[in-house]
């Protein structure tokens, strides 16, 4: 099992990983009926469908996968030692940036609207819901800072991986076939944290780790008919789009295309040097994932569909195309600020996840994902 050329892999995917969690939420929640024509209106609905509802949804399943390997790939020895180790290192990598950048999606919402009250304006829906819930579901069961779900779920995992770790123990393949089934099934989720997609995809990852198989040989020996897999379930799932079926479809999609994401950037890290250059930004990624919901997408998505030249035809792809890449901009722009303001407040914000940029020529050491959460 060859951890270092798997490492590497994974620490060049993080950036494009995050970018697609930003494209992910251009989009509204809803699914809509997708029309294959050539109307500018209708062409746009299907590209922002497939990218933003469709390719996007892989980036937070490749790190549900990753997290559950690297959570056990270091297991030997005591196994009350080795959780005592884990749980403490998760307490601040993953609990603590959970509860800070909650606190500060709050003060951020009570800010804002205090402000705007001042000068004369309205409070706005962040405002209603906010005093129309409690903290038990905007810290749990739906965060007021909507994208730490993940993080959430991921602690739930935690929580429940002695039980992942005895299932893939004594039933091996067996627990993931029955992991797949809850997963493929499309039941609504039991308990808030305790998702199908966290509890299939963190234990696809566990079993590489305990079983000691090569995650990256294992898909390359299935890549062609991942991919085959892939388009077919794109357009299958893109057709269904809006309708009762559509998250079977979807599901299969993701799953190869998981395996295909992971097939690429093993790929690309074998024959471009260049893919370097994308190594050691777990931490800007972190940022970026939680801080872009703050107003900040929003403000931007609004600036262009409230513009009259974006609201309609093809000028709606300028839009889609900017929003994105001017969202990280500004996201990069205030990670370097407090970077520079205050660094220590601000790297125990991020759980203690410090900038290690372009770690070229260097023994590259293995580090647990989450986007990064270790």
């Amino acid at each position: 099992m060859n951890n270092e050329r798997l490492s590497k892999v994974i620490d060049t995917m993080r950036l494009p990983l995050i970018f697609l969690v930003v494209i992910a939420h251009i989009a509204p929640f809803s699914y809509p009926l997708i029309k294959f024509s050539f109307s500018a209106n209708h062409v746009f609905v299907l590209v922002s469908e497939m990218f933003s509802h469709h390719i996007a949804k892989f980036s937070v399943r490749c790190y549900f996968l990753v997290s559950g390997f690297y959570f056990f790939n270091k297991y030997a020895g005591s196994l009350m030692e080795f959780y005592r180790k884990q749980f403490k290192s998760r307490l601040k990598t993953i609990v603590q940036p959970y509860i800070i950048w909650n606190v500060l999606a709050i003060l951020a919402v009570l800010s804002k609207n205090y402000l705007f009250q001042k000068l004369g304006g309205n409070t706005d829906n962040d405002y209603t819901n906010l005093f129309n819930g409690n903290f038990i579901k905007h810290f749990w069961l739906v965060p007021i800072n909507f994208p730490l779900w993940y993080l959430r779920d991921l602690i739930c995992m935690i929580l429940i991986s002695p039980l992942i770790f005895y299932a893939i123990r004594y039933l091996k393949i067996y627990s993931l076939i029955a992991f797949g089934i809850f997963y493929f099934s499309c039941l609504d989720d039991p308990l808030p944290g305790f998702s199908s997609t966290a509890l299939f995809f963190f234990s696809f990852g566990a079993y590489f780790s305990l079983e000691k198989k090569d995650l990256l040989q294992f898909f390359n020996k299935i890549k062609i008919p991942a991919l085959l897999i892939t388009l077919i379930f794109l357009a299958l799932s893109l057709k269904a789009s809006g309708s009762d079926i559509h998250e079977y479809y979807l599901r299969v999609f993701i799953m190869s295309g998981v395996i295909s994401v992971f097939n690429l950037f093993a790929f690309l890290n074998d024959k471009f040097k260049s893919m370097n250059r994308l190594t050691g930004f777990s931490s800007l990624t972190f940022f970026i994932y939680v801080v872009h919901e703050i107003y900040i997408i929003e403000w931007i998505k609004g600036f262009f569909y409230n513009h009259h030249l974006f609201q309609t035809g093809w000028e709606r792809f300028y839009a889609y195309l900017i929003i994105p890449f001017l969202c990280v901009l500004v996201c990069c722009a205030l990670y370097y600020a407090l970077m520079k303001v205050i660094p220590k407040i601000f790297v125990f914000s991020l759980g203690g996840r410090t900038p290690k940029f372009n770690k070229i020529n260097q023994p590259h050491v293995v580090e647990t994902l989450h986007i990064k959460t270790d």
